[in-house]
């Protein structure tokens, strides 16, 4: 099973430990350490990791075998069993919790014939041939020779040939923003007064409303928006830091958001500081707790975690919550609302009697998104704007060309 814990040094950890004895297991976790946190790879990087391992273990403790002791007498995988640890890594396992919320097994497997996706399965192969090839090479030391070299090179690409194929991202099909009419649904679901507002308790529902417009307006991610201190809104001047913050020792959270993008500021029109303005000073302060951190953001709802700062999966159930409550929003994320702000950025730039030019708005664009100049996703954006605008024109031109007989309407 999989551990996670928090350092006192702030540093977020996860370790695997044997389900019978609780210990750690040597092996994957020496790998974790030196292979992926000790290259400074990200916390998510070593669960993922973890999580792959796991799935060999399991597979190898179906047989009563242990991987450890069967390379350290040199029986490395054959062709076959090559074979069974792809299907193993095709199925799908309940993530159980057990009392404590830091602690996650794969518990049973899921329903008869339930597989992940290619895209996890192509994770977990590439994670385990990655591991198998190092594992063998520390149990072997310095008995290794051409022959075990051989061999453990053939299992390792033995292992990344059975990934699937990955498919190419169809540009033409994969749309991710939001329609007008979506949009102003989510205005109305939101609006604390609605009938159509899922959300019970007033202060829930001005909480939620502010974090939708702070992804409607300022183009956030889920991590920036949970990462915010009420320190960070200058008031004075109407603007707000983004500022990174990794392995935070004051943040109680173990699954701690992260900000990917770089640090920067923001302005804030001045409807919305009022609104956060008022979150603060009327709702956020009335919460118990909620003085012990500066987190923007918290738990509204009684318990042990009120006052402290909302968590992700806490984020995921509003979103989901909304999701649930019109068929038309099946699909909704928070990230499309970070789409539907680079859509408007693309209209606000083509409105504009004199435009900046296109590499002067992909710099804009990059830094009040965060992005590093350069990195092409900006362009990616602009992209996007100059196929809407030329579908708009394209059926106005058809509209312009359509000839009828004498008589007859569009009616």
């Amino acid at each position: 099973m999989q551990k996670t814990f928090v350092m006192n040094s702030g540093e977020r950890y996860c370790i695997l430990v044997d389900n019978a004895t609780c210990l750690p297991l040597y092996f994957p976790n020496l790998y974790i350490t030196t292979q992926i946190r000790n290259k400074s790879l990200s916390f998510s990087a070593m669960e993922s990791s973890l999580s792959s391992i796991s799935v060999l273990i399991r597979f190898f403790d179906e047989r009563s075998e242990n991987v450890d002791v069967r390379f350290q007498k040199g029986k490395f995988l054959g062709e076959a069993e090559l074979d069974a640890i792809r299907d193993f890594c095709q199925k799908k396992f309940r993530a159980s919790t057990q009392e404590s919320d830091d602690i996650t097994t794969l518990s049973k497997l899921g329903g008869c014939g339930e597989k992940v996706s290619a895209g996890t399965e192509y994770v977990r192969l590439t994670v385990i041939a990655q591991y198998v090839k190092w594992l063998a090479e520390q149990v072997a030391g310095s008995s290794m020779d051409r022959l075990k070299m051989a061999q453990i090179e053939r299992m390792e690409k033995g292992l990344k040939s059975r990934r699937p194929v990955k498919k190419s991202r169809n540009a033409e099909t994969d749309e991710k923003g939001l329609s007008a009419e979506q949009l102003e649904l989510l205005f109305e679901i939101f609006r604390p007064n609605s009938r159509l507002n899922p959300f019970n308790d007033g202060s829930v529902r001005t909480r939620n409303r502010l974090i939708f417009l702070m992804l409607y307006h300022l183009g956030l991610r889920g991590g920036e928006l949970l990462n915010l201190r009420v320190s960070d809104i200058d008031f004075g001047s109407n603007q707000l830091i983004i500022a990174r913050r990794a392995d935070e020792k004051n943040d109680p959270r173990k699954y701690q958001p992260l900000v990917k993008t770089l640090d920067r500021r923001l302005p804030l029109k001045e409807t919305l500081a009022k609104e956060i303005h008022h979150y603060i000073l009327r709702d956020r302060r009335k919460i118990p707790n909620s003085s012990r951190n500066d987190f923007l953001f918290i738990a509204h709802k009684s318990g042990p975690t009120q006052g402290q700062p909302l968590s992700k999966s806490a984020y995921k159930k509003v979103v989901d919550v909304v999701r649930k409550a019109s068929p038309s929003l099946s699909n909704l994320t928070g990230h499309q609302l970070r789409h539907a702000w680079n859509e408007s950025f693309s209209d606000q730039m083509d409105s504009m009697d004199e435009p900046p030019s296109e590499e002067r708005q992909e710099k804009i664009r990059s830094y009040l998104m965060g992005w590093k100049e350069g990195s092409g996703t900006a362009a990616t954006y602009n992209k996007r704007f100059i196929k809407r605008k030329a579908h708009e024109a394209a059926l106005g031109l058809q509209e312009g060309m359509v000839r009828l007989p004498k008589g007859i309407n569009h009616e």
